[in-house]
């Protein structure tokens, strides 16, 4: 396991214990080794996880609780979690997080490095391989550590708390550093907090699928997350949400009041600017495309330009329909509507200073779950291509060529339920699963997922995708994977 995968896992058994971060520390004898031999090289030295060995690892695992582990090994180990705890507490928390390329990194990957800074008032972790700026993942990431994640674009840098106050400071050289550390024995490191003032967020949600009482509740959960996710974007930007079909499960009345209800929400909660496009639910019923016909009305609400132009970010986003001219799951965007939206284009002076973001709902290219997601044992089969092929765009190669030839950096979708990230030519090509629950499932827990994405107003660019996963079933944490927008990625 990794060292970063680890002091996760350290911070959230000591800081947030629970029967969730005792399940992950002794989640395998594989899991609590590592933890173990990495606790050891900084002096931490547990008995609950020093006496644990491969024939008594199931019983800690079964135990869910130092305390059960207590009675079934006659020991005191939840008073000494306890008081470990409570000197822990009282410490400065201090993690060097270190950055691919860079020459300081290479220094504070140095376990003796760091652990010059130690003493008894200041507990000093390093990570001790660079971060590579291929995509990772964390497990329950703990929650203060957020922080430093939403700033991994500024790494290396010092990752510093204590109880719930928290600060992340970049540095550039040794000097940087001393500063740090003078900053937290003079107990002024939680003054002031200097974040990029050209950062800003986007967040994708996509297929809700609002209605249905299963989704309804998983709109709750939704709400929960999006509440706590906005207490970790700092920045001067408003928050633009990209919402890329099927709000409803159904068009009806009650269903469009519902999906009223929930951009407003994001309106007024998080003084967000909301930005959307239609799905084959939102006009499709019982497999019929009603588009033209009378109940069609009900979602027609949701119809707006073909063109959003954001000044400030210098962003066009152009909203393509997918379900206009298709049926049952399928989509199509066809000629007329691509030529509408070539229109609208032209009349736009200064494109080349643009940044050309395209929302749609249908897929453009098959996409594949994240590993640690289960794939059903008829996905794999000729049935499960089959399914696919009945969900796809069926104008897909026309709508690639028309993005490429009009040079379309970022392409968001929506529709299978899969959050991924892809290259495609010279595209981005991401897509929201679905952020009520629907599709992702590992074990017993299934999961929402939702994307939030790093702007970088200076450069017109995004930088980092965090693809946020939620488990509706309550029973694990978050999941993060962090994907840099500068990498390769495989497409198929």
């Amino acid at each position: 396991m990794n060292s970063l995968d680890l002091l996760n896992i350290y911070y959230n058994f000591i800081f947030n214990y629970n029967e969730i971060s005792y399940n992950r520390a002794y989640e395998d004898f594989h899991t609590t080794e590592c933890l173990k031999k990495w606790l050891q090289s900084f002096n931490i030295n547990l008995s609950f996880f020093n006496q644990v060995d491969n024939e008594n690892w199931q019983m800690f695992k079964r135990a869910k609780s130092l305390k059960n582990a207590d009675f079934l090994f006659k020991t005191d180990y939840d008073q000494e979690y306890k008081s470990f705890y409570q000197k822990e507490i009282r410490k400065y928390q201090v993690a060097f997080l270190p950055a691919i390329g860079d020459e300081l990194s290479k220094k504070i990957i140095d376990r003796n490095y760091a652990l010059k800074y130690q003493n008894d008032s200041i507990r000093v972790f390093c990570i001790d391989k660079l971060v590579k700026n291929n995509d990772f993942s964390f497990y329950g990431p703990f929650q203060l550590f957020l922080n430093a994640l939403f700033q991994i674009d500024n790494w290396p840098g010092i990752f510093v708390f204590k109880e719930h106050l928290w600060n992340f400071i970049p540095v550039k050289d040794e000097n940087d550093i001393q500063n740090v550390f003078k900053r937290i024995e003079n107990h002024t490191i939680f003054d002031d907090f200097n974040f990029n003032h050209n950062d800003g967020y986007f967040v994708q949600l996509s297929d809700l699928h609002l209605g249905t009482k299963k989704t309804n509740e998983g709109v709750e959960v939704l709400n929960e997350s999006l509440d706590e996710l906005y207490q970790h974007l700092y920045s001067q930007h408003q928050i633009k949400y990209l919402i890329t079909g099927d709000l409803m499960n159904s068009p009806n009345r009650k269903n469009m009041y519902l999906a009223s209800q929930f951009m407003n929400r994001l309106k007024k909660q998080y003084h967000g600017d909301v930005t959307f496009v239609l799905g084959n639910h939102d006009v499709i019923v019982h497999g019929l495309n009603i588009f033209k016909k009378q109940k069609a009305k009900v979602v027609a609400y949701l119809l707006g330009e073909n063109i959003k132009v954001l000044e400030q970010e210098k962003i066009i986003i152009i909203k393509i329909d997918s379900t206009s001219e298709g049926n049952l799951a399928r989509g199509k965007v066809g000629k007329i509507k691509l030529d509408e939206i070539e229109e609208e284009l032209a009349s736009i002076e200064n494109l080349d200073q643009y940044t050309l973001i395209a929302m749609m709902h249908h897929h453009l290219i098959p996409i594949k779950k994240d590993d640690f997601l289960k794939i059903k044992w008829n996905e794999k089969l000729f049935m499960g291509k089959l399914m696919d092929s009945s969900k796809a765009l069926v104008d897909a190669k026309e709508v690639i060529e028309w993005l490429d030839g009009h040079g379309v950096d970022y392409v968001f979708h929506g529709h299978k339920h899969i959050p991924y990230v892809g290259l495609l030519n010279s595209m981005y090509i991401i897509a929201g699963g679905s952020s009520c629950g629907g599709g992702a499932k590992e074990s017993k827990s299934r999961y929402l997922s939702y994307n939030v994405l790093k702007y970088d107003y200076s450069t017109n660019r995004f930088k980092y995708c965090f693809i946020f996963y939620d488990d509706l079933t309550k029973q694990e944490r978050h999941r993060v994977k962090v994907n840099f927008l500068g990498g390769n990625y495989e497409t198929s």
